[in-house]
This record gives C-alpha cells, sequence and structure tokens, in this order.
C-alpha cells in the first residue's frame, strides 16, 4: 500500500513539472514569436517607380501613435546613396491612442535609374525598409 502512495506522489511531482517545464516554453517561444511578428510590421514597404532621372517613391510606415503626424525628406548620402527621413510629431489638440498607425508618404528623388540604394530613419532611429521597383512606361 505504501509503494502505491509512493508511486501516485511522484507521478504527481511529474506532472506539475512537465508542466511548468511546458508553460515555460511556451513563454519563450511565444515571446520570440511575438517579437519576429511585430519586427516584420515595422518593414516599410516603398515603392520606387522609375522615370528617366527620376525616383518617384511612395508607400505606407507605422508611426507611433494615431494622432502623430508625418513629414518625409531625401537626403543624399553618397552619389549613390540616399536616405529617407522620417520625422513625426504629435498633434497636441486631439485624443491620442498609443497604437501603431499607418500613415502614407511620397518622396522624389533625381537620381540614374540603375545602382541606386536606399536606407530610412525614422526620428533618428534606423528603419527597414523594402524597395520594390517599378518602371514608369508612360513617360
Amino acid at each position: 500500500m505504501a509503494s502505491m502512495a509512493d508511486l501516485i506522489r511522484r507521478l504527481v511531482w511529474f506532472f506539475v513539472v512537465a508542466a511548468l517545464v511546458a508553460y515555460a516554453i511556451f513563454l519563450a517561444a511565444g515571446t520570440v514569436i511575438s517579437r519576429e511578428a511585430l519586427d516584420a510590421t515595422h518593414i516599410a514597404n516603398v515603392r520606387d517607380s522609375l522615370a528617366p532621372g527620376e525616383h518617384s517613391l511612395a508607400g505606407i510606415v507605422m508611426v507611433p501613435s494615431t494622432c502623430s503626424e508625418l513629414s518625409t525628406r531625401t537626403q543624399q548620402l553618397t552619389p549613390t546613396s540616399f536616405e529617407l527621413i522620417f520625422t513625426t510629431w504629435q498633434e497636441p489638440s486631439v485624443p491620442c491612442e498609443m497604437i501603431d498607425t499607418p500613415r502614407p508618404f511620397r518622396a522624389v528623388v533625381f537620381a540614374p535609374a540603375a545602382g541606386i540604394q536606399f536606407t530610412a530613419t525614422m526620428d533618428g532611429e534606423p528603419l527597414d525598409i523594402a524597395v520594390y521597383q517599378y518602371i514608369d512606361q508612360t513617360n
């Protein structure tokens, strides 16, 4: 009889430890998956419409709140490298929610069609961008 009670006690401890280990793995994996999903939403997709000597850039970036406004400018870093500089500011007269909110942007860069690279920053922090080129054949 004592051995049966000992067996049940060991089984209970086994299941308690197994449940705690499974929960720890669940939390660790969930954190990694959540971080990767958030990183994927912060990549700005940029459409680069090419015309002779001109890059028309357009896309959507995520700003930190519903009342954040967005301005865009470009800066030439090297003869073949340009930076999109996004700046945000809060509109003080409206109520805000601190959730990521999409904002469209447009910019024009005068440069040759080939061999140009783009980088981006938002409020001084590096921003991941994916540039998709489109050849504008109407001009």
